[in-house]
């Protein structure tokens, strides 16, 4: 993989994930500084109720970008046009249904839910709201799959990047000068308008396509499939909350999403670096030879397993001294869940752990084949909870979607072997275990030197220091005894060459 390349996409998506997670915090707290709770209840619940639109993308952004690396790597451009066609096409058509959906959610959700304005004024927020969702299908999301497709990861991200920052600055003066939630929602939809118009100038400079060319149906026939994979992934972000709301008690709900609050943000971080390093791998694998793509393979796998590693083990570490410190003065729940916090830690640390060998199905182009095991997963994940949810509560939840997510994680891995890499397992074994063993060394040295408590987020700021150098020096010693070829790699240098 292209050292420059890999290592831009990864800094400028991580960028992007971090003015995100930074614009979650802000945001909300603006609104509920502003406008108070109701209103933001309102918007979130709202904004719910249009993600459902995202099931009819089903998976097909995935089947593109891996019908577009080959025609890209071979400069094909009437392949790739055809390809472009048929997607826009497909998006478009999905934008049509939004708008018919976001219209009847805006003439029945005022009169069902209490929202606190005439119906005329929620009538219109629910339509607002639901513009960057057509923006998104109908302008927006073919530049991005091309452009990601074609190792041009930072483009996309440093242009989302800008939106966000811009966002949070609109909201913030918006909020003081109109006090209008309407006014708010309509500066967002238009800031991020800009993104299309910026895709699209790019690429008519930079790629010869034919926007007459004929739909490339071919591309899409692995639509179904990634449609269950994409329905897998949905039921995996979703089980746990209508479980425990059906199951359990609103308490539990609040005690969980708190503590994933905290778990999905280093889980975006974490999954930024995988994300980045995609296209390059996909490109590698386009080529044919593999033993490019079984080294290109390897050092994915290493990246994804030391930066998953890493962050979740201090994750792991600092995840109750700070949710104790930021649900200080609560005391309407007990937001003390370690066992709950390392479960559920666990279990995103194995989705981002697994994410090189799921990525590596999905580049080949191996949706049909590997459907089944998402699928496995999904059901996994609701009989499992389902089962231990009465008896352990959120713990119960937790041990499910762990389950569920190793099962899925073997599954590929030994798919892999036969099909795509033909890699040996025991290269798989060796990461987990070497990557399983640092974690529980980080964790005892911790836990024996350190106090794992703050009384305030300052504190809490000198803890997290303190354990990010422990985990970091470590994971260096990890990397020169057992990884030393990918360490070499990553830096630029070959193994076995000599100084002058």
């Amino acid at each position: 993989m292209e050292r420059k390349t890999a290592v831009r996409n990864i800094l400028t998506t991580m960028i992007l994930q971090a003015v995100t997670i930074l614009s979650g915090f802000i945001v909300p707290r603006i609104i509920l500084t502003y406008f108070g709770s109701e209103v933001n209840g309102l918007v979130g619940s709202v904004n719910q109720f249009l993600n459902y639109v995202d099931l009819l993308e089903g998976g097909v952004g995935g089947v593109v970008t891996a019908a577009l690396y080959k025609p890209l790597r071979e400069k094909d451009y009437g392949k790739v046009s055809g390809v472009v066609s048929a997607t826009s096409y497909f998006f478009r058509r999905i934008a049509l249904i939004s708008v018919a959906y976001m219209l009847l959610l805006a003439v029945f959700y005022p009169r069902f839910v209490e929202t606190g304005f005439s119906y005329g004024y929620a009538f219109a927020l629910v339509l607002v709201l639901g513009m960057n969702l057509f923006v998104q299908y109908f302008f927006s999301l073919t530049y991005r799959i091309l452009l990601k497709a074609d190792r041009k990861v930072w483009i996309v991200s440093l242009a989302q990047s800008i939106c966000v920052v811009l966002n949070i600055a609109a909201v913030l003066l918006a909020a003081e000068f109109f006090h209008d939630i309407l006014i708010i929602k309509l500066l967002t939809a238009v800031i991020f308008f800009l993104q299309p118009l910026f895709f699209g100038a790019y690429i008519r400079k930079h790629y010869p396509l034919d926007p007459h060319a004929e739909k490339d149906q071919q591309a899409l026939k692995q639509r179904w499939d990634g449609f269950a994979i994409n329905l897998a992934a949905f039921i995996h972000n979703n089980t746990d909350i209508v479980i425990l709301t059906v199951f359990s008690t609103l308490t539990q709900v609040s005690v969980y999403h708190v503590h994933f609050l905290v778990i999905s943000a280093v889980k975006k971080l974490v999954m930024s670096v995988s994300q980045a390093l995609e296209p390059s791998f996909g490109t590698v694998l386009a080529g044919g030879s593999r033993e490019k793509t079984a080294k290109a393979f390897d050092l994915y796998a290493f990246v994804t397993g030391a930066v998953s590693a890493f962050a979740f083990t201090c994750e792991m570490l600092l995840l109750s001294p700070f949710i104790a410190v930021y649900t200080s003065g609560v005391t309407d729940a007990d937001y003390h869940q370690v066992l709950f916090g390392v479960l559920l830690s666990l279990a995103e640390f194995v989705y981002c752990f697994r994410d090189s060998y799921i990525v590596a199905t999905y580049a080949a182009g191996k949706f049909r084949e590997t459907s089944k095991y998402a699928a496995a997963e999904a059901v996994l994940n609701i009989a499992v909870s389902l089962m231990l949810v009465r008896r352990w509560g959120i713990t119960g939840v937790a041990v499910g979607t762990l389950f569920a997510m190793t099962v899925r994680m073997l599954m590929t891995v030994f798919y892999l072997k036969r099909t795509v890499l033909f890699r040996p397992v025991r290269k798989f074994w060796k990461s987990l275990l070497v990557f399983g063993g640092y974690m529980a060394a980080v964790s005892g040295i911790v836990c024996r030197f350190l106090p794992l408590r703050a009384s305030g987020y300052f504190s809490w700021f000198l803890l997290a220091f303190e354990t990010g150098c422990i985990a970091a020096a470590l994971l260096l010693a990890v990397c020169l005894l057992f990884y030393r070829a990918e360490a070499r790699e990553i830096l630029g240098r070959r193994p076995g060459r000599k100084k002058s």
